[in-house]
């Protein structure tokens, strides 16, 4: 087993249907992780059998493609075959020439396959298809072949829909177990819930029940009768507002109104945690999960404010009792955490407190952390988004970009801050440790044509990120928990009211984060970000007492929410690990507060659905349906709202302004809707919009061909002026060296081979199958994808350990460089190297060799008098 998780079959269930039809002749998958989780550790518990790292007993299901008949079969492989057979009249080299031969091979064979099978074919949609797996299950048979391919027995698995995560969901994807395993595995989750057969709810027991199924990167052992639950409380204030509300055809409109009633949830889901119990290896707070259970807690000092107000109320601290929202009493000095009902989803379902600290006391109290605060990798510097930046003003621009340009220019110039800012961005993937590690070692490899065309790519990278709005500034991601001084007075029943951590303003609202100095002025920008009605203006009061209950660091902010309109203004934000970009950039602050007086906060008046559903695997089917096919919603509605702002800035209609606020209510909804859903198609109203913004007439900003890639130019509208569109105007220093560039034989020492080409050629093929698998993940920053990658990566080098025994193996890395560098060797008579990958994946072929011993490659690269 691996140290992320189980490996399992991520299949894409449209080939796996045209499979057990028997259209096709193998179904398409990918290796996805099943990742640790408190349910991972169940499973292991009951019976999950794992060999290799790997499992059959779970499968990820991918219903994002449709089966197609057997006209439509016909027509791509014939489309795919004379595409082979054009390109095969184009190629001059054999070796390419020998490979598309093969392709087109295989392609008739396919063809002819498809013929043989004609009268199998059905076609299905993808929604048809979720709709027959959730209710029938799906069957898959495993072959273990003879040494002559003859296949020696099939073991048939049938499997069962078990979950499908909020994440799951985005990707259209949901998670099957084997038939065995199905009931211990779903009483688990769901802590065993009766679910009604009429009005059941489906939407909030899918998002809930998944929680206990969370990546977790460690645990935590709580009492679950040492959690304090109080009820929430609600803060109210008036404030001008832009409500986003739906007419009689469910179309959203704009309406502004003065002096509107604002609520905010003061804690809602957060969680204070006792410093006595806080992990070491932790920073300022722990994401937690159990059952129907997730609460951002932040490291407190719980008993010494309880010792505090006993001392200061003369009352006796070793019988002090506070009480839960149930009613029950507890001993003050045994309280480890506080929370509130918003946690705890199982109240949703009135499963009772006593059962649920049952279900906790089952898995020994073990609380799964799915994630803690972390500095940036980037120091005190932090990167916007494209969505902040071109919210901000037109006129100041040149000095918001200004360090990013510098800093740009400074890399171009300078090996040294190149090389440190190589050392600083290090990860698994890239070779970038390597290069700083042969810097280090002979400072003229700063001269070499292989560290100066990768210092070039390398740069031009980043200049590409930056015009996507990739800027940097004096800036961090911190993780936001709400007036956390009033949810201590809340718990041993004083008024909030008494919380004088904050003073509010007309201009701002006040904060209190170590990361900056006190009284400094700050703006925030919560993910996802439309427009200037959702930048929050803040100014940082590090004066009061209260925060020495408090053991932030520097990656937390505490935020006032009593009468103030944070929620809101912030695009609907909670305290359950939500973040804010914060910055104190002076163009930035001074912006951010003439748009809090200025811009009016957006509403989300959007009903909720009255829909009802009776508990059936069908009606499961149909939502998550709906809801995969909202998903793509979420992107989109940003990026039109992006481009509603950008019209804003240039044409006088008020319609822009509006659809600017609806577009980031719908995203709202659309992130919201795998726990809650809208009475609105989000889907349809965003198409409707989208034909209302007259985008063929108007075209798109310049920046869009940075963040699309595949918008032609004839689509660009060079007129239109936003503040993206100045990123894309900036002129940055060429790259200048006052010495010649080296060749790679100047560095190079060539060492014999240990052992035969045959097994170096292994090592070769190992690295170019990873590279493969690199280039053609479907990665989208989903932390399973990421760990995925990283497992792969493990593997690649424990297999090359396994194929290539030798102690120093610097005679494969000679011969492995030698012929990716093409030092010694001549490409014009070796075909060997024509076909060979590692030519084209220098970089990887470099990090995987120095991963596996570092001082071989240093040998192979030494210093040169």
């Amino acid at each position: 087993m691996s140290e992320y998780g189980v490996k399992i079959k991520n299949i894409r269930a449209g080939s796996l249907y045209e499979y057990n039809l028997g259209v096709r002749d193998r179904y398409e998958y990918v290796e996805a992780m099943f990742s640790n989780s408190l349910f991972l550790d169940f499973l292991m518990e009951n019976g999950l059998k794992v060999n290799n790292g790997s499992t059959r007993d779970i499968i990820d299901l991918d219903f994002n493609y449709s089966s197609k008949s057997y006209e439509e079969e016909i027509k791509k492989l014939n489309r795919l075959l004379e595409q082979a057979k054009q390109e095969l009249e184009r190629e001059t080299i054999e070796d390419k020439k020998e490979q598309l031969k093969l392709r087109i091979n295989r392609i008739n064979e396919l063809i002819d396959f498809a013929n043989r099978n004609q009268h199998k074919f059905i076609k299905k949609s993808k929604d048809d298809i979720r709709i027959e797996y959730y209710q029938d299950g799906v069957t898959i048979g495993y072959p273990t072949f003879y040494k002559n391919g003859e296949i020696k027995k099939v073991d048939i698995y049938h499997y069962k829909m078990l979950f499908r995560s909020t994440g799951k969901a985005k990707k259209g994807s949901c998670i099957f177990i084997v038939d065995r395993l199905y009931k211990k595995a779903k009483d688990f989750l769901t802590m065993k819930y009766k679910m009604p057969k009429q009005n059941a709810p489906i939407v909030e027991m899918c998002a809930y029940s998944s929680l206990v199924a969370s990546t977790i990167v460690g645990k935590i052992k709580i009492n679950p009768r040492n959690i304090l639950i109080l009820k929430d409380v609600d803060s109210f204030m008036t404030r001008d507002v832009v409500s986003i509300e739906i007419d009689e055809h469910t179309h959203c409109y704009a309406k502004n109104i003065d002096d509107y009633k604002l609520k905010n949830t003061l804690f809602d889901g957060q969680g204070l945690i006792d410093s006595s119990i806080f992990p070491n290896w932790c920073d300022g707070y722990v994401l937690l999960r159990h059952h129907m259970c997730k609460m951002a807690c932040f490291n407190t000092n719980i008993q010494q404010f309880f010792k505090d107000y006993c001392h200061d109320n003369c009352i006796d601290f070793e019988t002090f009792k506070v009480k839960d929202m149930f009613g029950n009493e507890h001993n003050a000095k045994d309280i480890k955490l506080i929370t509130t009902d918003n946690a705890m989803k199982w109240l949703k379902f009135q499963i009772s407190y006593d059962y649920w600290c049952d279900k906790v006391f089952e898995n020994n109290c073990m609380f799964g952390i799915v994630k803690t605060a972390h500095p940036s990798k980037l120091g005190d510097v932090q990167k916007m988004s494209y969505q902040m930046v071109n919210s901000l003003d037109l006129n100041t621009m040149d000095r918001v970009v200004s360090e990013s340009v510098n800093y740009i220019n400074l890399l171009k110039r300078s090996d040294y801050e190149f090389v440190e800012y190589l050392r600083k961005n290090v990860n698994f993937s890239n070779d970038f440790d390597v290069l700083v590690a042969l810097c280090e070692q002979n400072w003229d490899f700063t001269r070499s044509e292989y560290y100066r065309n990768r210092k070039k790519a390398i740069i031009d990278a980043y200049i590409s990120k930056f015009r996507t709005g990739k800027v940097l500034q004096n800036a961090d991601n911190l993780t936001l928990v709400g007036s956390p001084y009033a949810m201590l007075l809340h718990s041993v029943g004083e008024d909030v009211e008494k919380d004088d951590s904050f003073d509010l303003n007309d201009n701002w609202i006040e904060c209190y984060t170590e990361r900056f100095d006190d009284g400094e002025n700050l703006a925030g920008f919560r993910s996802p970000h439309n427009s200037c009605n959702n930048i929050v203006s803040m100014k940082n009061n590090r004066s009061s007492q209260n925060w020495k209950y408090f053991n932030f660091g520097k990656q937390i902010l505490a935020i006032n929410v009593l009468h103030t309109d944070v929620q809101d203004k912030a695009n609907g934000c909670d305290f359950d690990s939500d973040s804010f970009y914060v910055t104190s950039q002076p163009q930035i602050v001074e912006h951010a507060i003439r748009c809090y007086k200025k811009y009016p906060t957006i509403v989300n008046n959007i009903p909720k659905s009255k829909n009802k559903y009776d508990n059936t695997m069908l009606n499961h089917a149909l939502i998550d349906n709906k809801l995969a096919s909202a998903q793509l919603a979420i992107g989109e509605s940003s990026n039109l709202a992006q481009l509603a702002l950008s019209y804003s800035y240039n044409f006088y209609d008020q319609k822009y302004n509006d659809y600017v606020c609806i577009l980031s209510v719908i995203a709202q909804c659309a992130i919201d809707n795998a726990k809650r859903t809208f009475d609105i198609d989000i889907t349809e109203e965003i198409k409707r919009i989208k034909k209302d913004m007259d985008i063929q007439e108007n075209k798109y900003p310049k920046f869009w061909s940075y963040i699309k890639k595949d918008v032609k130019r004839s689509k660009i509208n060079n007129n239109l002026k936003c503040p993206m569109n100045y990123l894309c105007s900036i002129k940055f220093d060429k790259f200048r060296s006052a010495d010649s560039t080296l060749p790679m034989e100047y560095f190079f020492n060539k060492f014999e081979l240990e052992t035969n080409r045959r097994q170096s050629k292994k090592v070769e093929e190992l690295i170019e199958k990873y590279s493969l698998k690199l280039y053609d993940s479907r990665t989208d920053n989903e932390e399973s994808d990421y760990l995925l990658l990283r497992s792969d990566y493990d593997e690649l080098i424990n297999d090359i350990k396994k194929i290539y025994i030798s102690k120093t193996y610097i005679g494969l890395m000679s011969w492995l460089i030698d012929r990716a560098f093409l030092i010694t060797c001549n490409i014009q008579s070796n075909k060997d190297i024509i076909g060979s990958n590692t030519n084209k994946n220098k970089a990887l072929l470099l990090k995987t060799l120095f991963t596996i011993n570092p001082k071989s490659v240093l040998k192979i690269f030494s210093k040169n008098a």
